[in-house]
């Protein structure tokens, strides 16, 4: 009996894969949490960093960028923090670039246009005005920090020479590091702020005493904890793309038809699966048919017959699955309007 259980097993997962509901990968464009379709001309100033003793407004931002670009009150040496503010805004710049869906101005090109025009009273129209941009984007990285921290660790290892386990202390040290980042989208045809948001994310490596120089530097730890912000920053400025998937419906009957449907799935023959799932949805009312049949109506791009399908089938079937795919495709069509209205 005991020699016959992994066979068993294996039989049992044979027949879990032959029987799971065939899946369509599918390419879903996303809307941008911020409707920018009205500032994708954007001119990215520099980020301004923490300074001792000094406070920060949204004002403040637009003038300390401005003086950056005049080169007013800035130290001689840079310091880690101005160098992880520049890395920052290079980093932003290549980052919307990548979205394909903006035009950018960098900070060296509004200096160039503006060279001899701008001055401490230059506001954020005035810079649109002179580097034809619809939007201003600036920010702060308000805290950069780390903490270094000493402790000792116990770890069980063998005696080479006895092979006795023994206790053996280990000195280590933690290096913790913090990062705060603002932005704000500013309107240069009426200066306003059309959206500001914050990130804080955090980062820890831990080594031995021994190896403590092995661990990252301050500055190394700060760039990738700022870059991992960015991706979530093109997703509130820009569209994006998402894979995912389309589950049809496992069909319970034995309807040679819904086979030959899944077939011509797999082959991505959709037209014709969507015609023969359709038939049988008209001839017997199969909730499996239906269902899929508004899928792959989504999938053939027609989102308005996939809705208006699947409403069907969860009111003719009470089928729950087929009412939470209802309710994802509207909010589908809602994504969409969104999108529309970004492009």
């Amino acid at each position: 009996m005991k020699r016959g259980l992994p066979v068993l097993f294996l039989a049992a997962l044979l027949i879990a894969i032959m029987s799971c509901a065939t899946s369509i990968p599918v390419t879903v464009t996303k809307p941008a949490e911020i409707n920018m379709s009205g500032n994708r001309v954007i001119a990215v100033l520099d980020f301004r960093y923490p300074e001792k003793e000094k406070g920060i407004t949204g004002r403040d931002l637009i003038e300390w960028a401005i003086s950056k670009l005049i080169g007013v009150d800035l130290p001689k040496e840079q310091s880690t923090e101005a160098r992880v503010a520049e890395y920052t805004t290079s980093l932003l710049i290549s980052t919307l670039v990548d979205t394909g869906y903006f035009q950018l101005v960098s900070p060296e090109q509004v200096a160039r246009t503006m060279r001899g025009s701008i001055n401490m009273s230059t506001t954020a129209v005035d810079i649109g005005r002179a580097v034809d941009a619809q939007a201003i984007i600036n920010g702060e990285l308000y805290l950069l920090d780390t903490d270094d921290e000493t402790w000792v660790d116990t770890r069980t290892v063998t005696d080479p020479d006895t092979g006795a386990e023994i206790k053996e202390l280990v000195p280590m040290i933690s290096r913790k590091a913090w990062v705060g980042l603002t932005y704000q989208v500013v309107n240069t045809k009426t200066g306003a702020i059309v959206a500001s948001r914050s990130f804080k994310g955090e980062d820890k490596e831990d080594t031995t005493q021994a190896k403590r120089y092995s661990l990252p530097s301050p500055e190394e730890m700060y760039k990738g904890i700022t870059a991992d912000f960015m991706p979530e920053i093109a997703r509130q400025l820009a569209p994006y793309q998402v894979r995912e998937a389309r589950t049809l419906m496992k069909d319970k009957t034995d309807d040679p038809r819904m086979e030959q449907a899944d077939d011509l799935v797999k082959g991505r023959v959709y037209d014709a699966a969507l015609d023969l799932f359709l038939e049988v949805w008209e001839d017997s009312g199969n909730p499996a048919a239906g269902f899929n049949a508004a899928i792959l109506y989504e999938i053939t791009g027609d989102l308005d017959m996939a809705i208006e399908q699947m409403k069907e089938v969860a009111r003719r079937t009470g089928e729950k699955k087929a009412m939470r795919e209802y309710n994802r495709l509207l909010e589908t069509r809602r994504e969409q309007q969104r999108l529309q209205e970004q492009l």
